[in-house]
């Protein structure tokens, strides 16, 4: 029998054994590239899911938001055709909670879009030349009905080394105060709100270049907050995170005011004694605008027809949204054209010039965009377009600037936004003119 030297038998044995070590590594190894690969796979396969949950969630809110606006529109218009009739002051009063009624559903609808997108984080600022002073009117004026109502004092306190124009995101601030006054309003039984605007210290907020800081409280003196509300709300304010916020007790529209408030690169704050009101503050950066009148907007509709004699096309094929949008243009001295949808567009155009069109979005036979498309394609002179639509997004409004619109406006339509934007154009065109004719 063949004997091995001790040496030679341990070093077999040691061969042996590191083999199988390596023989079981390798196995290893690979059984764990395979989970690895199958892990992927399950995660690529969610993610592919989750993607498309967003995108039909996105679609369903795009879809519902058109279905609402759309009526809402009509609603709203009428609403503020008929506070111009001849109305005694019970009919006046009907006038007005309809009025109220529908701008409380519609910020509802838009606190809803606008906290999805910010989720997805598809909101970018809109920051142009907007008049404070204006807004604010205009934001107090949504609420005197119900305050008058309530028997509330409403009262507007702005300093005066506030500049009246500044560029901002006007929108996004009418939102936040929208929320919180109408918070406010709501919470008050008797005493007053007053809305407070001035300067803040800019030591205490990171401006850049000529941005200033303004800031705003919304105080009332309803029945406040309690100790244990209030702390969770300082809590809330507070984080920086707005991921790791809870939402809690606090409703929408205080969690979309915050997040709007730090897209504007300012802070909320919330004060509060029991039995005596509370106090909601903000600050927010803007950049001051050169200083000069803005047209007002009087509750009698101009007859703006006599200053820019237009030639206008509406494309609208929602009967009532027709109707009143020919009744308000009609009030303005203006007798339009009209379509339903984007092929009468064209073949009206075949027919007589037209200096201005408003277009619809989502019309039968042909939409919007591809009438747009048509009509930017032809030769000729083209006319000012203008979407009025309810499609209400950044990237719908993106949409129709790139298809060759010149501007847009969104329903439902507010009859100042209207007189600015007749205005705007009214403006260009009769510059258009001059210079055709000089």
């Amino acid at each position: 029998m063949l004997s091995l030297p001790q040496h030679a038998l341990s070093l077999i044995i040691i061969l042996l054994t590191a083999g199988g070590l390596i023989y079981f590594t390798v196995r290893l190894i690979r059984r764990c590239q395979l989970r690895i690969r199958q892990l992927e796979q399950q995660v690529e396969h969610r993610t592919r899911q989750a993607e498309q949950a967003l995108h039909t969630k996105d679609l369903f809110l795009t879809n519902m938001s058109h279905e609402i606006r759309t009526p809402m529109n009509g609603l709203l218009g009428m609403a503020s055709l008929l506070a111009q009739t001849s109305l005694n002051k019970e009919q006046t009063g009907y006038v007005d909670n309809i009025r109220a009624c529908g701008d409380t559903l519609l910020t509802v609808i838009n606190n809803i879009l606008d906290f999805t997108a910010l989720e997805t984080g598809k909101i970018t600022l809109d920051e142009k030349v907007a008049d404070l002073r204006t807004l604010l009117d205009e934001v107090m004026e949504q609420f005197t009905a119900r305050a008058a109502k309530a028997g509330i004092v409403l009262q507007l306190d702005m300093s005066n080394d506030v500049p009246c124009r500044v560029i901002i995101d006007l929108g996004r601030l009418r939102q936040i105060l929208i929320n919180l006054i109408g918070n406010a309003v709501k919470f008050t039984q008797q005493g007053q709100v007053t809305i407070r605007v001035s300067r803040a210290d800019q030591r205490r907020l990171a401006t850049k270049g000529e941005q200033i800081g303004l800031a705003f409280e919304v105080a009332d003196t309803g029945a406040g907050i309690d100790a244990g509300h209030l702390e969770q709300l300082r809590v809330f304010f507070s984080r920086t995170d707005p991921a790791s916020r809870p939402i809690g007790s606090t409703g929408l529209g205080l969690i979309l005011s915050d997040r709007l408030v730090h897209l504007l690169h300012g802070r909320i704050s919330v004060s509060s004694t029991p039995g005596a009101g509370s106090q909601f503050s903000f600050t927010v950066l803007a950049k001051p605008a050169p200083q000069k009148a803005v047209p007002s907007t009087a509750e009698t509709l101009p007859r703006l027809a006599e200053k820019y004699p237009l030639r206008i096309l509406l494309a609208e094929d929602n009967p009532i949204n027709r109707q009143l949008a020919v009744l308000i243009l009609d009030k303005m001295g203006y007798s339009c054209g009209v379509a339903e949808n984007g092929k009468e567009v064209l073949d009206q155009m075949q027919k007589e010039p037209f200096d201005l069109i408003f277009m619809d979005i989502q019309m039968p036979e042909m939409d919007g965009l591809e009438a747009t498309r048509r009509i930017r394609r032809g030769r000729g002179k083209q006319p000012v377009i203008i979407a009025m639509t309810a499609n209400t997004t950044r990237q719908d409004r993106d949409d129709c600037i790139t298809e060759g619109m010149n501007d847009f406006l969104s329903k439902p339509v507010h009859l100042d936004e209207l007189i600015r934007m007749m205005e705007t154009w009214g403006q260009t065109i009769n510059g258009a003119r001059q210079l055709a004719a000089s």
